[in-house]
């Protein structure tokens, strides 16, 4: 029995070696085992701040759509072909944006990723419309309010982080709820947001603006009211301050902070205050044990850790190549045409599918809580 069966072995090994040989000679493989060779170039454009104040993380979203282009033609490429990138500097003005994205579509690119700041990414959108753009950094509002057919936000709404942060505050069995901000438009739209969707959930809530040298005064009006669950909207310095002014009046509650508070500074102006804290963030690397291969990848290439810019970027690409082997070909239209329809295309925190307005029907916020002084993963949560 055992020589029958490694003769059929063999002839089995031979057959499939024949296969090979004629897969091989149809993907113009070399023949000598390593990756197939690609004839031609489908070429992405990348849109990123690369001066000022911003050049950093311009460079880590680069960085990241560098990493994907590598990664794909080490898989073969898209359609066969080998897959380049050419960069344009996005800056962060609607002037900046829009040269960026003129420069891009003079360069015949199959499609855009990119876009760190709203004002700059939106008039790109704007300027290459047609273009099929992922914009992965730039908040979602306004791109989806302007309606450009080609582009689509791979970041979420301030609708869906109020969605996130009432969805933890029920799941945290909140009672009294303290809605603060600091009086910024971005601050109050959320704590409007989040206000409006508690009452709608019969949840008692109040709420407050307030500006710093009120935080103090603020704290103790919140203990006396007895709140268990405090969510600050505002800036992330104020914020770590108001925790920590809690905490002196005897607040034991819950304190959530928006993505705004995302930053050291929060951690900073908190002190021992900040432990336990939770925050709605964006995912980004560091949060998600999804993407640990990924960065040691990141970090092997580039010498340093990736940036939630870079993830993005990396993302984006990768479902830009997707749309293009769904569709066959290049043609602008036809790549946009399958961006919301992705086969089972997944990215560090689950499944990528827009809706019909091209916001995220699966958003990528997540809730993080600090603690030995660092943020770290709570829940990875969805919201629809």
């Amino acid at each position: 029995m055992r020589r029958r069966g490694a003769v059929r072995s063999v002839a089995l090994g031979a057959a499939a070696l024949v296969v090979s040989g004629l897969l091989g000679a149809c993907s113009g493989s070399d023949g000598g085992g390593g990756a197939p060779k690609l004839r031609g170039e489908i070429t992405f454009g990348v849109l990123a701040p690369l001066s000022g104040d911003l050049a950093e993380r311009g460079q880590d979203l680069v960085d990241g759509a560098q990493l994907a282009a590598a990664e794909l033609n080490d898989q073969g490429g898209v359609l066969g072909r080998q897959v380049k990138i050419v960069v344009e500097d996005g800056g962060c003005t609607p002037a900046t944006g829009a040269q960026g994205a003129t420069g891009l579509a003079a360069k015949k690119v199959v499609g855009v990723v990119g876009g760190l700041c709203e004002d700059a990414a939106l008039a790109a959108a704007k300027a290459a419309a047609g273009t099929p753009f992922l914009v992965s950094s730039a908040r979602a509002d306004r791109l989806i309010e302007a309606k450009v057919p080609s582009a689509f936000p791979m970041e979420a709404t301030v609708y869906q982080e109020a969605l996130a942060a009432v969805h933890w505050m029920a799941y945290r069995s909140a009672q009294q709820v303290a809605v603060l901000d600091d009086g910024s438009p971005a601050a109050q739209r959320l704590s409007g947001l989040v206000t409006d969707r508690l009452k709608a959930d019969d949840l008692p809530v109040s709420r407050q603006s307030t500006d710093g040298p009120e935080l103090a005064k603020l704290a103790g009006t919140v203990t006396a009211a007895k709140a268990d669950f405090v969510y600050w909207t505002g800036a992330a310095q104020p914020g770590g301050r108001l925790v920590s002014a809690l905490r002196q009046a005897g607040y034991t509650g819950n304190f959530m902070a928006s993505s705004a508070s995302d930053s050291p500074e929060f951690l900073q102006a908190a002190g021992g205050a900040a432990e336990d804290a939770f925050l709605t963030t964006a995912a980004g690397p560091k949060l998600l044990p999804t993407a640990a291969d990924w960065t040691a990848r990141f970090k092997d290439r580039y010498r340093r850790d990736p940036g939630r810019d870079a993830m993005q970027a990396y993302d984006a690409l990768r479902a830009l190549a997707q749309a293009v082997r769904q569709a066959g070909d290049t043609a602008p239209s036809k790549v946009v045409d399958n961006i919301p329809r992705l086969e089972d295309f997944t990215t560090f925190t689950g499944v990528l599918r827009f809706a019909a307005d091209h916001s995220l029907t699966y958003d990528n916020y997540v809730i993080a809580q600090v603690r030995g002084g660092t943020f770290t993963l709570a829940s990875k949560l969805r919201t629809d």
